[in-house]
């Protein structure tokens, strides 16, 4: 369910401005047709007078009833109502501006100024949303707290506590180094590599071949000059 707005204080004080014009209205309605059925019984003009009073009565009486059912409309933020209150505002100031042409400069100026602040007031996006038109109204569904959590096919974000902590890990292998002529530090010699290098020294005829890094001696060598391993 939709939450509105609070009712802004200006839409408070039009309301009740928009109330008391209809009730004036109203009574003004009552006091010109009861005036309308007396001056019906004149003599002459009595019919023309009388006809003239109800159509004039009528029309206010009708611009009355319409103020105050806008009136109400404000209080409780019906979106027909703000829809009546621009189009009576934009004729209302169309007519000061008529009376401005016809030399009426106090109520043209006053009315333009009045009507052209109302339909101002009423187009600005707080009072839009309170009347449900085209503002953002707060609903509970659209506060969804923002998550880290992957979407769709976003890359995955680390939301670990410990992310960035230097994590503990096993105890890293060494090596030991090669020393020179220290055979007890280097890995015994493969039974496959052993069988030619024990051949081949044996031969006379050919080269020895180191049997721990597999490289190639002079002849008569003790030792290997690359790895440093006792032959």
């Amino acid at each position: 369910m939709m939450q509105r707005p609070s009712r802004p204080v200006g839409i408070t004080i039009l309301a009740m401005l928009e109330i008391l014009i209809g009730i004036v209205g109203l009574l003004a309605s009552l006091v010109i047709i009861g005036f309308s059925a007396l001056f019906s019984t004149l003599p002459t003009v009595g019919s023309l007078l009388g006809a003239i009073g109800l159509v004039i009565g009528g029309v206010v009486l009708f611009f009355g009833v319409i103020w105050l059912a806008t009136g109400v409309g404000f209080l409780h933020g019906r979106g027909w109502s703000w829809t009546l209150g621009m189009i009576f505002s934009a004729l209302s100031l169309l007519g000061a501006i008529g009376a401005l042409t016809i030399g009426l400069v106090t109520g043209g100026v006053g009315g333009s100024i009045f009507w052209g602040l109302m339909l101002y007031y009423l187009t600005r996006t707080h009072v839009k949303a309170f009347f449900g038109k085209g503002g953002l109204l707060i609903t509970p569904a659209y506060m969804v707290p923002y998550s880290l959590g992957p979407q769709g096919n976003q890359p995955q974000i680390a939301t670990n506590a410990d992310y960035g902590r230097a994590s503990a890990v096993g105890p890293q292998v060494t090596f030991p180094p090669i020393s020179q002529g220290s055979s007890a530090s280097i890995p015994g010699p493969s039974p496959v590599s052993s069988t030619p290098a024990s051949s081949g020294s044996s031969s006379g005829g050919k080269a020895p071949v180191c049997p721990y890094c597999h490289s190639t001696l002079p002849m008569g060598t003790k030792k290997c000059l690359t790895c440093g391993a006792a032959i």
